[in-house]
């Protein structure tokens, strides 16, 4: 060790040299013993500090400042994923419509209907409708809240009926959003905004609607939707590229989903789909004081008296829930019971007799969604 020492420089070998000369050669090897083994202590002890130093630093990388996860990574639990807040938006693209005749009980264009058609022979909102044509598609983006607007979707049909020039069997048809809002400016009777609804402004993600829930209307299937939103719409026939505006302002409701095992959902609060992914989409308008072929004039309430019928229990009734409700301990004091539930069903705002007759149910067979 001494040897490699002195090695390291030519005035080193030169003092060792005279030091043997003087004949100092074994206190001086000492010495340098000492010496080397003092730095080699100083060098360990500063690499177990570096060491000990990573460990804690690489801890705290993973943990984190204040971080939730310190207690699952101190028990050797992974943390779990946590949901995307950013994803606000669901894109779908649908094709392959039926074009239906009634939403449940209202029977629009089959027997006993307000405008009955022969090629309608039933009632059904799923399952009695015919091809709205081969070139049918639905491409819209919904945006949770719609807070900065980017809701919006077009719709094109083949008409299956003829029911006044705006309707015109065998011509082509686009819907277009045009708004978000409950009632039209135009409206001839506005009416509550379900709170449901209004708590999203009217563009709403994962809402269980319709059937038992009593959300809606309860005589049609339970939907567990993915998105929905109401709001009004723009009708365009654009046969051979036509483009001409039918319809300016007509109440629409959108809702992508599926229908649910209603059974499956009450026993045990599990959502089992008894269906593919479908796109439901409305745009109706049944003018009042306007004399309708085979029917003649309607007030505002009778007109509005379809979407539901007056007889629908969801008007009148709450959810299957008995109210009040109280929440168990421990909970927060502000959820402690819950007295009543809001308004969740209500006669939609159809009336406006500055707008023609229109009744369009389309439902959107083969259906893409895309979250982002």
């Amino acid at each position: 060790m001494s040897e490699k020492y002195c090695n390291t420089s030519s005035s080193n070998r030169m003092d060792n040299t005279s030091t043997y000369e003087n004949g100092s050669s074994s206190n001086s090897s000492k010495n340098l013993q000492r010496q080397s083994r003092q730095v080699s202590e100083i060098l360990f002890i500063g690499l177990v500090l570096i060491v000990a130093l990573s460990v804690f630093l690489s801890s705290n990388v993973m943990l984190g400042a204040g971080n939730n996860n310190i207690d699952q990574l101190a028990y050797g639990v992974t943390s779990l994923p946590q949901p995307n807040d950013n994803s606000t938006l669901i894109k779908v693209r649908a094709s392959n419509a039926l074009f239906e005749p009634a939403a449940g009980l209202s029977n629009v264009f089959g027997p006993g209907g307000l405008f009955p058609f022969d090629n309608f022979n039933c009632a059904d909102a799923l399952t009695c409708g015919v091809s709205a044509g081969e070139n049918a598609e639905f491409i819209g983006t919904f945006e949770k809240g719609n807070i900065n607007n980017m809701t919006g979707y077009e719709a094109t049909y083949t008409s299956p009926v003829t029911y006044g020039p705006h309707q015109i069997a065998g011509n082509e048809y686009k819907i277009t959003l045009t708004d978000v809002n409950w009632n039209s400016p135009s409206s001839s009777l506005p009416t509550e905004q379900p709170q449901f609804a209004a708590l999203t402004n009217n563009v709403g993600f994962d809402q269980v609607q319709h059937g038992a829930s009593n959300v809606d209307r309860s005589d049609v299937p339970q939907l567990s939707n993915m998105a929905f939103l109401y709001g009004h719409a723009q009708v365009t026939d654009i046969t051979n590229g036509n483009n001409t505006v039918v319809a300016e302002d007509v109440f629409t409701h959108v809702m992508v989903g599926h229908v649910m095992n209603e059974q499956t959902f009450y026993q045990d609060l599990r959502d089992e789909a008894l269906s593919p992914n479908f796109v439901f989409l409305f745009a109706i308008n049944i003018p009042d004081d306007t004399e309708l072929p085979g029917v003649g004039s309607l007030t505002a309430e009778e007109a509005q008296g379809f979407t539901p019928l007056a007889s629908d229990q969801s008007l009148d009734n709450s959810p299957p829930i008995d109210y009040p409700v109280s929440i168990p301990e421990p909970r927060d004091e502000t959820m402690d019971e819950i007295e009543e539930p809001g308004a969740q069903s209500t006669t939609w705002p159809v009336a406006n007799k500055e707008q023609p007759l229109l009744f369009n149910f389309l439902v959107y067979q083969d259906t893409n969604i895309k979250v982002q």
